[in-house]
C-alpha cells in the first residue's frame, strides 16, 4: 500500500513539476503585452454579417495577444435582426466593443 501511495504522490509531483515549466516557457517564448495604443478596430456590416462574431472575438484575441488597439466599434450599415442580436450581446458581454450607426460613427473618434 506504502508503495502506492508512493507512486501516486512521484505522479502528481511529475505532473504539477511539467505544468509549472510549461507555464514559464510559455511566458518567456509568448509574453502578451499589456499595453494598447489608441487605436480603433472598426468593422462595416450589413445584411446577414455571417461572420460578424468570428471578426470580433479574433479582433479581440489580438488585442488581448498582441496590444494591438484599444476597442472595436461595430458599424450598422443595415443589419438583418439576427445579426443586429449578435453584434447587441457582443457589446454586452466583452469589453470595449461598441455598436453604432454611420451617422454616430464621427462621435467614437472625438
Amino acid at each position: 500500500m506504502r508503495l502506492l501511495q508512493d507512486g501516486v504522490v512521484a505522479a502528481l509531483a511529475a505532473i504539477g513539476l511539467t505544468a509549472v515549466i510549461f507555464l514559464l516557457v510559455s511566458a518567456i517564448v509568448h509574453p502578451r503585452r499589456r499595453g494598447t495604443i489608441p487605436a480603433t478596430a472598426v468593422i462595416e456590416t450589413c445584411g446577414e454579417a455571417k461572420t460578424l462574431e468570428y471578426t470580433v472575438r479574433a479582433l479581440l484575441r489580438s488585442r488581448y495577444e498582441e496590444g494591438g488597439f484599444s476597442r472595436v466599434v461595430i458599424v450598422d450599415c443595415g443589419l438583418a435582426d439576427e445579426p443586429r442580436r449578435v453584434a447587441e450581446l457582443l457589446c454586452r458581454s466583452e469589453y470595449e466593443v461598441y455598436l453604432c450607426q454611420r451617422e454616430e460613427l464621427t462621435d467614437f473618434f472625438t
